[in-house]
């Protein structure tokens, strides 16, 4: 079994929109209460994980994973992970359309004043107080890189909690670190997505929701499919994981252009 290949694959329009047709009433079943706003670009993840379905659906590696019974293996999920890969790419795509043609969301200055300020501030604290190489260095730089208003209140968010696992530390700071940056942190993140939910088209927030409903499913899919590829490989010196495709998404987020604000949920936001 070959590791993961990097080449793009293609994408066919048409097969996106059938796939995500045809799956539809599967995403419908995923209860509303378990979703999530995809904090990656859920296009160039779904890319990620179209290529590696392929790779693993070749004759000779698919009969690999037929040799083990289904009670340990249902194959399905493998003949399922290219169509949702495909139907995700489609949902994130039909939400771009949809943000493109909607009214762009327009938050109060003040606010996006206040927001930018705060994230600004405690990223400061947050570099000052941990290596680049920590794990919370990583998740700082992480957040840094994100763009758009969806992005700004998210990045609040995840720099609130941050604040509050690592407070015995930051407390310490009598300087740059303020107790109260946490609370006010989640407060401009619920300020921002009320903001942005209360403009947001119908057709944008159902693009939304599918969104959501398309990546947790790939989520799924693909998650099981790529542990029992891994274990079937277990014994190949040398080769290589299976890429996360939230990293991925986030990857190629950071490669891409530098955006204006914006409501930029559609490949991740």
């Amino acid at each position: 079994m070959n590791p993961p290949q990097k080449k793009k694959p293609p994408v066919d329009a048409d097969a996106a929109k059938a796939a995500f047709e045809k799956l539809l009433p599967r995403f419908e079943q995923i209860p509303k209460d378990s979703l999530q706003s995809p904090n990656t670009s859920v296009d160039a993840a779904a890319i990620v994980a179209l290529g590696i379905a392929r790779e693993l659906s070749a004759p000779e590696t698919r009969a690999r994973f037929e040799l083990l019974p289904k009670e340990l293996f249902d194959i399905a999920a493998l003949d399922d992970l290219e169509a949702a890969a495909l139907a995700a790419w489609y949902a994130a795509t039909s939400l771009l359309s949809a943000n493109a043609q909607g009214t762009e969301a327009k938050l109060p200055v003040e606010l996006v004043d206040d927001a930018t300020t705060l994230k600004a501030r405690m990223l400061k604290v947050g570099d000052y107080h941990f290596d680049p190489a920590s794990p919370t260095g990583r998740e700082i730089a992480d957040i840094r890189v994100g763009t758009g208003y969806r992005d700004l209140a998210q990045d609040l968010a995840r720099l609130a909690r941050l604040y509050r696992t690592e407070k015995k530390q930051l407390e310490n700071d009598k300087v740059h670190y303020s107790a109260e940056d946490a609370a006010r942190a989640d407060e401009l993140s619920h300020r921002i997505v009320a903001e942005l939910s209360a403009s947001r088209s119908t057709e944008q927030a159902l693009w939304v929701e599918r969104v959501q409903r398309a990546f947790a499913l790939l989520l799924g899919l693909y998650g099981e499919v790529t542990t029992t590829a891994t274990w079937l490989r277990r014994k190949e010196g040398g080769a290589a994981a299976y890429p996360s495709l939230v990293t991925a998404g986030r990857a190629a987020r950071r490669g891409r252009a530098e955006e204006p604000p914006g409501d930029n949920e559609g490949t991740g936001g």
